[in-house]
């Protein structure tokens, strides 16, 4: 009899977890041995903790600049990488970005992580540059979280010659 109330635990456990993975689940044996389950709602979500690192710079040249970038994932992932990227300028380097360049986004497939060093991009010189866009990460598995974090680079000043 133990061992089919043993069994019939496991079996409930695990069907709830793999249901119900937004949610922690605390089982207790009472005093007579009957099983309580108590469902708290989880604060933090499962795509927490896909990116376990990342990098993002830009380079400046003669009126071009370069991206240098990194996302780096604890496990091979579906896709990862950059989305939304975006080169901006300013006129004084604090404020008042404007888009100058909105690039495709750059990701790969299977794998662990994703790195972009990019040819030089023609850009109007006299103005301060820097590069915003998204590191993302994509589990693999029938029900992937995402994961997506937004980065700004160092700022640049571009020359006009």
């Amino acid at each position: 009899m133990k061992h089919k109330k043993f069994c019939s635990l496991v079996c409930v456990c695990t069907i709830s977890m793999v249901c119900c993975s937004a949610f922690a689940f605390n089982v207790c044996a009472t005093a007579d041995n009957s099983v309580e389950t108590l469902v708290t709602a989880d604060e933090t979500t499962r795509a927490d903790g896909l990116i376990r690192s990342r990098s993002l710079s830009i380079v400046s040249g003669v009126k071009t600049v370069k991206i240098i970038a990194g996302t780096y994932g604890y496990e091979t992932m579906a896709k990862i990488g950059f989305t939304n990227i975006e080169v901006q300028r300013s006129s004084n380097g604090t404020s008042g970005w404007v888009t100058e360049l909105t690039l495709a986004d750059d990701t790969a497939s299977n794998a662990m992580s994703h790195t972009k060093n990019s040819e030089s991009k023609s850009v109007v010189g006299g103005y301060y540059y820097r590069v915003k866009l998204d590191h993302y990460a994509k589990e693999t598995g029938w029900f992937p979280d995402t994961q997506s974090i937004t980065g700004y680079s160092n700022v640049v000043w571009v020359p006009k010659s």
